[in-house]
């Protein structure tokens, strides 16, 4: 009896709290669920040990965690879990239903590390050599120009195939990118990135696209500008036929490759996270000091000026 009293009062407490949760942080149903669900499988494990969840301890929950990562849950999934106890226990402390919370030392898991793949030089020297001897054709020069500008000044695809020719600034010496949050960045141009702009600039099938295109877009085609779909297609290629395997190469690699191959060679970090335009708002205030002059220095350490030398 006494039992079943105990269980209908948990059951009425995750009911309030769930209810608090739907009111004040305006969750989904599907949040609300997940929430319920979580609750009820701490729940179930307690009972197996004939333990009631008011009155379990720290030891209970840090057990019951460690089954969860045995069952190699994602990380996702783990936090969500963790959160969830944590946030009920809160509100059975503050609600003064218990006297002491258990879950108080209790720390979220951490997440593993995952490095970013990316090319290393050779590879982009490999690729980079396969277009520089391959690009009679306006749709593989057009390539040219975008994997070296990606790999020059590490730009997100979707800024380098929306640019137009109004972002190149200063006699293409720079480009003026709005990037995500609408932060704005100036990141200069390499001197072997300018001279294939340039060419490219001048060739003549751009020239007609310019003239048929209203918004100037650096990349057109025959309805926009070029798709982030279509370059990743048209790298992987490449790829291939650079002796690369398309697994080993995306747009974003490319990115990756950039800030790598800068660090490695000495640019300063501060400056290559202004140039890859981080949004993370606790590092924006290292990056008001940053100026071109020092991305213009950061620049010139960048190994694509190595790149077409011949071994």
């Amino acid at each position: 009896m006494k039992k079943n009293i105990s269980n209908n009062r948990t059951d009425e407490y995750i009911l309030l709290f769930l209810e608090k949760s739907l009111t004040e942080k305006n969750l989904t149903l599907s949040s609300l669920d997940a929430y319920k669900n979580d609750l009820n499988d701490f729940r179930r494990f307690l009972t197996k040990k004939k333990i009631q969840v008011l009155s379990c301890k720290y030891e209970q929950i840090v057990l019951w965690i460690d089954l969860l990562k045995k069952k190699s849950f994602e990380y996702t999934t783990l936090a969500r879990k963790i959160s969830t106890l944590r946030q009920f226990f809160n509100f059975l402390f503050a609600e003064k239903i218990i006297t002491t919370n258990p879950i108080t030392n209790i720390t979220s898991p951490k997440k593993n590390m995952i490095l970013p793949k990316f090319l290393d030089e050779g590879d982009i020297k490999k690729i980079l050599k396969y277009l520089y001897s391959n690009n009679n054709s306006f749709k593989n020069f057009q390539t040219l120009v975008l994997t070296e500008l990606l790999y020059a000044t590490g730009l997100r695809v979707t800024e380098l195939v929306s640019m137009k020719l109004s972002n190149i600034e200063d006699g293409m010496e720079s480009i003026r990118i709005m990037g995500k949050g609408n932060k704005e960045r100036v990141v200069p141009l390499a001197k072997i990135t300018k001279n294939i702009l340039q060419k490219y600039l001048k060739n003549s099938h751009f020239k007609k696209f310019k003239v048929n295109s209203k918004q100037n877009w650096l990349f057109p085609s025959r309805k926009s500008h070029i798709t982030r779909q279509a370059y990743y297609y048209k790298l992987k290629a490449i790829a291939i036929k650079s002796g690369l395997s398309c697994n080993k190469i995306s747009p974003h690699m490319l990115r990756h490759a950039f800030a790598s191959h800068m660090l490695k060679n000495g640019a300063d970090l501060k400056v290559i996270q202004y140039l890859l335009g981080h949004e993370d708002i606790s590092t924006v205030q290292i990056y008001t000091h940053i100026n071109l002059k020092e991305s213009l220095e950061a620049i010139k350490k960048h190994p694509i000026r190595n790149a077409l030398r011949k071994d």
